[in-house]
């Protein structure tokens, strides 16, 4: 379930708005030479009348391809002046959990997936007993981590729904990404959690190949 997810000052909160002000600029170039072209070659130059409709036809396109394409393509993210860390894949991921007990359980196994748009973001979480997705998200910066503050609710597979030690939760996770000269390091990622049953833990997720994250997304 992809859902809208906010930033802090330090990656920019202002920058969809420049953003759009260039894909509306641009729009409006292309589609006044168009216009232009079209009168020149038909010689009815109230041609250029269609100007202020296809300048809205291409804006809209132009913002729908920036979504969900050119935001993540290293020249048109220098010519757009976007920063927004492209945090997109999937991790096998292994789970330490504190219960509120005290009793310290590991050794359940995962697979984290990561869909990012420009504005979207959907994070899920399949174990073989439980299937968690996000419900709300915020990217921080610090001096070392990009930080994903997530919002999840985690629900119970069928086959366990009478297992005493396995609950239906929500909880708050942090998807902490090592960076590297500014750069993003996603080969290894640590999602520290706690949940409303008053449990932590740590997920410790290690980078899929991509021929195994196209596998996964075939099924």
């Amino acid at each position: 379930m992809l859902h809208t997810y906010s930033v802090n000052d330090v990656l920019n909160a202002g920058e969809r708005i420049r953003v759009l002000y260039k894909v509306a600029a641009v729009s409006s170039v292309i589609s006044g030479s168009l216009g232009g072209l079209l009168g020149w070659l038909t010689s009815y130059w109230g041609a250029a009348a269609i100007t202020a409709p296809a300048t809205i036809i291409v804006y809209l396109m132009g913002v729908k391809l920036v979504e969900h394409h050119l935001w993540k393509n290293k020249w048109s993210r220098l010519f757009l002046g976007i920063s927004l860390p492209n945090i997109n894949g999937c991790w096998s991921g292994t789970i330490e959990t504190r219960r509120r007990d005290g009793e310290f359980i590991k050794g359940n196994t995962g697979v984290m997936t990561v869909a990012q748009t420009w504005s979207t973001i959907g994070i899920e979480f399949e174990t073989n007993k439980t299937s968690s997705y996000s419900t709300g998200a915020f990217f921080t910066q610090g001096a070392s981590h990009l930080v994903l503050t997530m919002e999840y609710q985690a629900d119970v597979a069928e086959p366990h729904w009478d297992d005493d030690d396995i609950h239906a939760h929500k909880g708050t996770a942090k998807f902490r990404v090592p960076l590297e000269r500014g750069e993003c390091d996603l080969s290894e990622v640590k999602v520290p959690y706690y949940t409303d049953h008053r449990e932590t833990g740590i997920i410790h997720l290690k980078k899929l190949e991509p021929n195994k994250e196209n596998a996964l997304g075939r099924k």
